[in-house]
């Protein structure tokens, strides 16, 4: 009896085994995969995508303004495996993705019956879609003023003649494939003078031509700005009255978009300023500094089908224009019927810390956001934010310019202390920092200076924004914002 038992008892064990087995075997995987997501890091931790093809093949997808071949080429790949298999290469081992060929893995299942090849190589990435804005910024061409054809002496200085030293009151502004460099403080002293207006081309920042400034007398165009769409635009005030003119090219002859009763012009002291936003042939808004006045008053005026609006409406930021070193300005944050607006304002005491500021107003000209009072923890160079105004009445800063690029606005704001000129371009709530090749800073005498001005413009069928920064006492300095993932 006890030996059935016993050989029962054998069977049922034996039994169990082998379905234990069975059950085992049917657990082990047999996909061989790279699954879900691909991604590298490369050099200064730079991630990339990649799209998994159907055919084996991934691609990393890398901007057309940056070198694949330098940043890929000792990277790190993170990616997820089907369950249980493994991989060869190891993936912890950086690879040089950019090499001729690309980069192969082995998948192999965890029941060793399969293998899956895989070949890792780059490609361009994509746009971004409309309403997410731009994610490069391309360090572009930076002249001095010599370099530019002015005379005089970088990184010296003098108040008297301030022109020998560069400090132009200089306004740079976009005209297609070009940059118009208009200097006051040239055309004033002389407004036959070479000096007074140039034309160079965008990308070299190489001489290009003259401006065809039609019957407009050079003494005249007081301030010039570009559109969204990069069309020149110049104020033209005489008798009083502010007539709008606007160029494609610097060779076509200027035409008109109206008129004003008023001088929208009306400080000699440098702190006159205007903004366009939208397209000037079309539809855009205009703003442009009032007398100075305790409310901080300024002109906004409509342009419709590439005409100016027979009246003009006073817009008050609710911040004083007449106290500190005397420089405010606004720009529109975009071209929609009612646009809020960016404040660049100087309070307190000229020449001090934290005398710089700016606001985000509504279009009625309530204050919904402030620049941060401490930049320490977001910029590098901490007087980005609230640092320095000009020791020079009507000294231009902080400028403010605000563009919608690929779908959203952004700002650029200027600053600086008595020794620094500094510029970033922020989000369009004024908080953050929007790519660390927009954290700008170059070391300088600006106190006594006229102090910086900026343009850009987005380019709609390159996907690309152009940005000029003038910084007195120094000279150009250019970027490229794009829209690649």
């Amino acid at each position: 009896m006890k030996k059935i038992n016993l050989k029962i008892h054998f069977v049922l064990v034996l039994t169990l085994m082998v379905l234990f087995s069975a059950c085992n075997d049917e657990n082990l995987g047999n996909e061989a995969a790279i699954i879900n997501s691909f991604s590298v890091k490369g050099k200064d931790n730079s991630s990339f995508r990649a799209v998994i093809n159907d055919d084996n093949t991934i691609t990393i997808k890398v901007s057309p303004y940056l070198d694949a071949v330098e940043v890929l080429d000792s990277a790190l790949a993170t990616f997820y495996l089907s369950k249980g298999a493994t991989v060869s290469p190891d993936p912890t081992i950086p690879q040089n993705f950019a090499q001729d060929g690309g980069v192969r893995y082995t998948v192999t299942s965890e029941d060793k019956q399969n293998k899956r090849d895989y070949i890792v190589s780059w490609g361009i990435s994509d746009q971004l879609p409309y309403g997410e804005g731009f994610s490069y910024a391309e360090i572009g061409t930076a002249k001095d003023f010599t370099q530019l054809g002015y005379p005089g002496e970088v990184n010296n200085f003098g108040y008297a003649d301030a022109k020998l030293y560069g400090d132009l009151l200089l306004y740079p502004a976009y005209c297609g494939d070009y940059i118009i460099l208009l200097s006051r403080a040239y055309i004033d002293a002389d407004p036959t003078s070479p000096y007074g207006i140039k034309v160079v081309d965008k990308t070299t920042l190489n001489d290009a031509g003259t401006l065809n400034l039609g019957s407009i007398s050079p003494a005249d165009l007081k301030l010039i700005t570009s559109d969204y769409k990069g069309n020149l635009v110049g104020a033209v005030t005489k008798n009083n009255e502010t007539e709008f003119f606007y160029w494609a090219t610097p060779t076509e002859t200027p035409k008109s978009a109206g008129k004003t009763s008023v001088n929208m012009t009306p400080t000699t002291d440098g702190s006159s300023n205007f903004q366009v936003a939208g397209d000037i042939t079309g539809n855009a808004w205009i703003t442009a500094l009032a007398p100075r006045g305790g409310k901080g008053e300024h002109y906004r005026v409509k342009v419709t089908n590439g005409q100016l609006a027979s009246n003009y409406s006073i817009i008050e930021t609710g911040y004083a224009s007449d106290d500190c070193s005397g420089f405010q300005m606004i720009t529109p944050l975009d071209d929609s019927d009612q646009p809020g607006f960016v404040v660049g304002d100087t309070e307190g005491t000229a020449n001090a810390a934290n005398s710089i500021h700016c606001y985000v107003n509504t279009f009625a000209g309530s204050t919904v956001s402030v620049m941060p009072a401490l930049w320490q923890n977001t910029l590098q160079s901490w007087w980005v934010g609230t640092g320095f105004s000009t020791a020079r009445v009507g000294g231009r800063s902080p400028v403010v310019s605000a563009l919608p690029i690929n779908g959203k606005s952004y700002v650029i704001v200027t600053s600086g202390t008595a020794w620094w000129h500094a510029a970033a371009v922020l989000s369009a709530d004024l908080q953050t920092l929007t790519h660390e090749n927009l954290n700008i800073a170059e070391s300088v005498n600006r106190g006594w200076s006229f102090g910086s001005w900026v343009d850009w413009y987005w380019n709609e069928e390159d996907k690309e924004a152009y940005l000029a920064v003038w910084f007195g006492r120094l000279g150009l300095y250019t970027y490229k914002l794009t829209c690649f993932e």
